[in-house]
């Protein structure tokens, strides 16, 4: 607990603080991401904890090879030995964090449920137990027990604590947090994985719903020659309560700055496809007219909804790939389609196409 304990001295440079506050910016479109994509939501946190489990898969020496591992991820193969049902304890675990994580409750227990739901059928996981020296009033010091777990509930009050007095950026605070864990080593084994999956748990219930859309744990295998490098140096004077920080809690902000951008790309390709649909409607639409002349009203007569500006794009699409030309101007505008068998087999192809979208 050196670093959560000492938070107080730790200072924002220049360029953190512009970090956190383009991190926060995007943070705040939360609502929008999740509105422009939520037709396709399941689908995508389904990928996000395929791509999680086989990530995570990868950081543990476990005999299981990469076919396995995905036949057990994606197709839901019954695993056939110890090191493969962690493979699916894995999986289950991502599922009820991405159902509940912002509701995780912050206590040593969860932590250590969180541990032993994965590696239960392999290897039992608890809390260490170390033999400390306790001076009384004998002349010999007494050696007693200390369980890890008070370690870990006095770690987690510090943390709860400078959230709620929001003294200190949530990342800072969860970046401090992480590098204790992993010094701690509070548990028999896994300690350095257990910490990567409490750190992706408090950044879940800090809500930065990014990891709906994008895998922490496949940004992490890409940024993990950075995660150690600041792993690393934060190490140093650890012990005295004195470690460098900042370069873990920038590794944390890049990783979701990225992430953020990946959510971005995939909203503007969303609605760069919405305004290619709602022009493709127009088409279908004109090319369903009957006769080989139309007017602006006849469209807007089958397709109220259309917009004019979405009226507009479509017809000079076409005009421009010689399917209609204008023939005089104003209200007495007529447009003429020039190649009527042509046009009407693109449209009912284009129809059948948004069926099958429709119907899958």
């Amino acid at each position: 607990m050196k670093c959560l304990s000492n938070l107080q001295r730790l200072n924002y440079p220049a360029d953190l603080v512009y970090k956190i506050s383009k991190l926060y910016s995007f943070k705040g479109k939360d609502f929008y991401y999740e509105d422009v994509l939520k037709a396709s939501l399941a689908k995508k946190i389904e990928n996000t904890i395929a791509k999680d489990t086989i990530n995570a898969v990868k950081l543990l020496d476990l005999k299981v090879t990469d076919n396995r591992v995905k036949l057990i991820v994606k197709s839901d193969s019954e695993p056939k030995t110890k090191d493969e049902t962690v493979v699916a304890n894995i999986k289950k675990v991502f599922q009820i964090i991405q159902e509940k994580g912002t509701d995780l409750e912050l206590t040593s227990n969860e932590f250590l449920m969180l541990a032993d739901k994965i590696f239960r059928d392999k290897k039992a996981v608890r809390y260490r137990s170390d033999k400390v020296e306790v001076r009384g009033e004998t002349l010999l010091p007494e050696i007693k027990n200390v369980s890890m777990r008070d370690q870990m509930e006095e770690a987690i009050k510090l943390y709860k604590n400078n959230l709620v007095m929001a003294r200190i950026e949530p990342t800072q605070v969860i970046a401090n947090f992480y590098i204790d864990l992993l010094h701690m080593n509070c548990f028999t084994d896994y300690n350095e994985f257990i910490a990567l999956m409490i750190l992706y748990c408090l950044l879940v219930s800090q809500r930065f719903n990014l990891f709906k859309y994008i895998s922490f744990f496949e940004k992490y295998d890409e940024k993990k020659v950075e995660f150690e490098g600041a792993v690393s140096s934060a190490a140093h004077d650890w012990e005295n309560g004195f470690s460098e920080t900042r370069n873990i809690n920038s590794a944390i902000i890049n990783l979701m700055l990225e992430g953020y951008q990946e959510v971005e790309n995939m909203v503007n390709t969303k609605k760069f496809e919405k305004g290619m649909t709602k022009i493709d409607n127009v088409r279908g639409a004109i090319m369903h007219l009957p006769g080989d002349t139309f007017t602006r009203e006849d469209i807007k007569r089958v397709a109220p909804d259309l917009s004019d500006s979405t009226i507009n794009r479509a017809l000079e699409a076409l005009k421009k790939d010689g399917k209609i030309e204008l023939m005089g101007g104003g209200r007495s505008a007529v447009w003429v389609k020039k190649t009527t068998d042509e046009v009407l087999s693109y449209a009912n192809k284009q129809m059948s196409i948004f069926e099958f979208q429709q119907e899958n």
